[in-house]
């Protein structure tokens, strides 16, 4: 479809279509409450519900709020148990599907009080997205005017408001509802057509989260076609800019989890907006979508790990309702495994539209096998196979400019059943400072905290022009010529090979060295969280009852090092320590030194 109408041409299919009965049919609840698949989801809402019912609804405490500006810390105000902005999220989710399930009169009470909480908040924006304007207070002088910022969570929040009055409205006392439909217009609806935004032209999951979820609660809630056109009319673009994000075979280079955060909310508003146009405007027509909905199942591997380049994670999960969907959409799509699949507090941020479209959408996925395969994926410059012994391995070449990048280029990892023994450890801290200059000093973004070599002691450097040559990725592996990731003058060549051997599940990395100013100080890294145990040309690690040994040349002097990062938080919402072991190899290496390791189960 053309993403880029005109307010006019919408309003004429809007009114073409006339009116339109969105409501979910009485007999969902019962289907819901009997899917065998949705029993684990179901309990985690209930207990989420009962941790929550009858307790006092905290302040955002404004000490809370300003933390980002004067230290960079997130995740008290976002993450606080008592106090969190994301805990309080979870409450409204809850007690809404609570209320919409089984339509008890406490259950209401409690969505009432948590939705007028919602709406007396100073703003649904995070303190994180408050850049606007200069100065460290612009932000405010902004919200006192009245223009409020349109960020990922106030989206969410006015989609998540508007939803919930489309399913439980009735149940809801009318000044709620008055004072909602207030909100969302004077916050969101007005912001998005008298203003623009970032992310509706930002190749990233910002754009199909923001559009999608300002569509979907704009859909719910406006019933003026003319009203409806205007909004609809500014977020469309913002879904042609969200698949341009994509390479050419589907993938999504921020890594899965922002696949599962962006695709979710594309797939939601293209299926409301079908929908609302009795499908003459259909967004699933677009060619790239099939393979973008075919890329979550190739990230998964034995035990439901999961690639995690970029600020991705290893430790997968999936949502039940997307992935259904998809499959009943797209043939060729198959659910990940089920030991991967997610419940309601899997999503510490507590998403409406996935929780609401978990249920709704959520198959019988009873005995459906597992399937995992060999995947490479030329465009995006990753490699992805599964082998003999439950190995997996996951390889990239690519550039140093890349969404939520990590200086990475050459980067891989490798999984023996369920177990991660060489890793690409995803994201650091969101903080202030993660986000900032200082990213690439944090040890999981730059590329010391990665298994890629250091020449003298230099790192990759940032920037797109910090990228691979010559790659070639093929059904066994993939190749590259990392020396531009480096920059150094005299290095005109580092090739790497990976290659996988699935049949034996032994993987062989190679790299060959070209110098043209004699020897220099190579030291060849591997990071593991894994006990690492150092032989004679050998380094065994193990996590859990699983090995790997990996096989170099003795010429090497090794060492294990230790190294840290922050990454979650603990109850008093200071980061969590991470340590990880370094497996350094060092060696003086001349003009054409070939280094060649092998990984045997």
């Amino acid at each position: 479809m053309n993403m880029h109408m005109k307010k006019d041409e919408i309003l004429a299919v809007l009114n073409k279509v006339g009116t339109v009965d969105l409501s979910i049919p009485e007999s969902k609840k019962q289907e819901i409450l009997a899917n065998p698949s949705l029993k684990k989801y179901l309990a985690s809402l209930e207990k989420t519900a009962a941790k929550h019912r009858g307790t006092p609804i905290s302040v955002l405490p404004y000490s809370n709020f300003k933390l980002f500006h004067e230290t960079g810390n997130r995740f008290i105000f976002e993450g606080d148990k008592v106090t969190g902005y994301f805990p309080r999220r979870g409450r409204m989710a809850a007690f809404a599907l609570m209320s919409w399930l089984y339509g008890k009169e406490e259950d209401i009470h409690e969505l009432e009080d948590v939705l007028w909480a919602v709406c007396d908040e100073y703003t649904w924006s995070l303190p994180a997205h408050l850049k606007r304007g200069e100065g460290e207070n612009a932000f405010i002088d902004k919200l006192e005017n009245g223009d409020y910022m349109v960020d990922l969570f106030a989206s969410e929040t006015a989609d998540a408001l508007c939803e919930i009055v489309a399913i439980v409205g009735d149940k809801l006392a009318p000044i709620v509802k008055k004072r909602i439909a207030y909100l969302v217009e004077e916050r969101v609806f007005h912001q998005v057509i008298t203003d623009t935004y970032g992310w509706m032209s930002t190749k990233s999951n910002w754009a199909a989260v923001c559009a999608g979820s300002v569509g979907m609660a704009a859909i719910h809630a406006i019933e003026d076609n003319a009203h409806l056109a205007e909004v609809l009319e500014r977020i469309l673009p913002a879904f042609d800019t969200f698949l341009q994000s994509f390479s050419a075979d589907g993938a999504c280079l921020e890594g899965i989890g922002y696949w599962d955060y962006g695709f979710s909310y594309f797939v939601s508003f293209a299926d409301l907006l079908q929908q609302r146009t009795k499908g003459e405007l259909n967004l699933f027509d677009e060619p790239i979508v099939a393979k973008i909905a075919a890329f979550q199942q190739k990230c998964f591997f034995k035990g439901g790990r999961t690639v995690s380049f970029s600020d991705g994670g290893s430790h997968g999960v999936y949502h039940p309702g997307l992935a259904s969907y998809l499959s009943r959409k797209y043939e060729d799509v198959v659910l990940p495994p089920a030991c991967a699949m997610g419940d309601f507090n899997v999503d510490t941020c507590y998403r409406w539209s996935n929780n609401l479209r978990d249920l709704l959408w959520t198959a019988d996925t009873s005995n459906i096998p597992e399937v995992y395969g060999c995947y490479p994926l030329e465009d995006a410059q990753w490699y992805i196979c599964s082998g003999a012994h439950d190995i997996g391995l996951a390889a990239k070449a690519g550039h140093n400019a890349e969404p939520h990048n990590h200086n990475d280029v050459g980067s891989f990892q490798i999984f023996k059943n369920g177990e991660e023994l060489f890793e690409d450890l995803g994201p650091g801290e969101y903080s202030r400072q993660y986000f900032s200059e200082l990213r690439y000093t944090i040890f999981p973004a730059g590329s010391q905290g990665h298994s890629v070599p250091m020449i003298d002691g230099q790192v990759q450097n940032a920037g797109e022009e910090a990228a691979a040559s010559d790659v070639v990725v093929s059904d066994t592996g993939i190749s590259m010529n990392m020396a531009g990731a480096y920059g150094l003058d005299y290095m005109p060549a580092l090739k790497r090979t990976v290659s996988f051997d699935k049949a034996a599940g032994i993987t062989t990395l190679t790299d060959a060295y070209t110098f043209t100013d004699g020897a220099h100080e190579v030291h060849e890294r591997f990071i593991t969280r894994g006990e690492v145990t150092l032989g004679n040309g050998t380094a065994t690690v193990q996590v859990g009852e699983e090995t790997l040994t990996m096989n170099f040349d003795p010429a090497f002097t090794a060492q294990v090092l230790e190294a840290s990062y922050t990454r979650g938080a603990g109850e008093d919402g200071a980061a969590k320590v991470n340590v990880v072991k370094v497996i350094d190899l060092a060696v003086k290496a001349d003009n054409g030194f070939t280094a060649t390791f092998t990984f045997n189960p």
